[in-house]
């Protein structure tokens, strides 16, 4: 049992790292809560909310994957090495082949015209909306550019 608590730990920290050190995950994250946001005001479906959490399950594990193999690829050779610059391209590919998948999913998702409408009305007819977004894209802006470690590798 120990054991196992010990491997949640480590996985914690490990995406605790890749939240310090890696602005394309906390840009993944911020437009993650975004989504998940703007699904609540949208009222989806369950398989729609299945939908999202897949897609962006898979873009943050992904993204956590390349942080792992650029970090191999760093320890083991300083120097710049077709092979490496290979790996690294191909990691950061998955990650973006899968953000584009994502834009697809909430492409789908999300674009309804008459929803659309609807949330533009309600966001014209309360400025409280108006100004808890713009608190929200000031905090997600500051937490993808400001937000690092100390000590970064």
């Amino acid at each position: 049992m120990i054991k196992q608590i010990k491997s949640f730990i480590y996985a914690f920290e490990g995406i605790w790292y890749t939240i310090l050190n890696e602005t394309h995950l906390r840009f993944h994250i911020v437009v993650s809560v975004f989504v998940i946001i703007f699904g609540a005001l949208y009222e989806l479906s369950a398989c729609e909310w299945m939908i999202l959490i897949i897609t962006i399950s898979t873009v943050l594990a992904l993204e956590l994957v390349n942080t792992a193999c650029e970090r191999i690829c760093d320890f083991c050779s300083k120097e710049k090495h077709p092979l490496i610059k290979a790996a690294k391209d191909v990691s950061a590919g998955a990650v973006l082949i899968s953000a584009l998948g994502s834009i697809g999913v909430a492409c789908f998702i999300f674009i309804k015209p008459d929803k659309i409408i609807e949330l533009f009305n309600m966001f014209l007819n309360n400025p409280l909306y108006i100004i808890l977004l713009l608190v929200g894209i000031i905090l997600g802006i500051l937490f993808i550019s400001k937000f690092h470690s100390k000590n970064q590798t």
